[in-house]
């Protein structure tokens, strides 16, 4: 009796920790893609210049959430998203447009996937 007590313990902690790293990345995708669109819209409307502080303050948020991406993401993955926001800022900086809606949409592609691809799920444990 006290192992099943046991056992059903350990079962009920790994669910609320599922549910709560479901929470946390699915509250960071959203954070996430807001920001893009964000930018996204700020490019369209030429505001190149309040795009570039909205870049900067994505960067700050991924940089400030690393703790958890590192745990569900591969290191590539961070690098690849990181190197996406540098080159985002570049071609705002530089006022070209054309190329910063490019990355954004690279972006988003990329913030999209995230809680399909990371998501604890059965399919993914297995």
């Amino acid at each position: 009796m006290k192992s099943f007590v046991i056992a059903m313990s350990i079962f009920a902690v790994l669910i609320v920790g599922g549910m709560a790293f479901d929470y946390s990345l699915n509250a960071t995708t959203e954070e996430l893609l807001s920001s893009c669109e964000e930018i996204d819209k700020n490019i369209r409307e030429d505001k190149l210049k309040a795009a570039y502080e909205k870049e900067k303050q994505l960067s700050e948020y991924i940089d400030g959430k690393k703790p958890l991406l590192s745990s569900i993401l591969d290191h590539s993955n961070i690098d690849e998203i990181e190197e996406q926001i540098s080159e985002l800022l570049g071609f705002t900086e530089q006022n070209d447009a054309e190329n910063a809606v490019v990355s954004i949409r690279k972006l988003e592609h990329m913030f999209n996937h995230l809680p399909e691809n990371y998501a604890l799920t059965l399919q993914n444990v297995l």
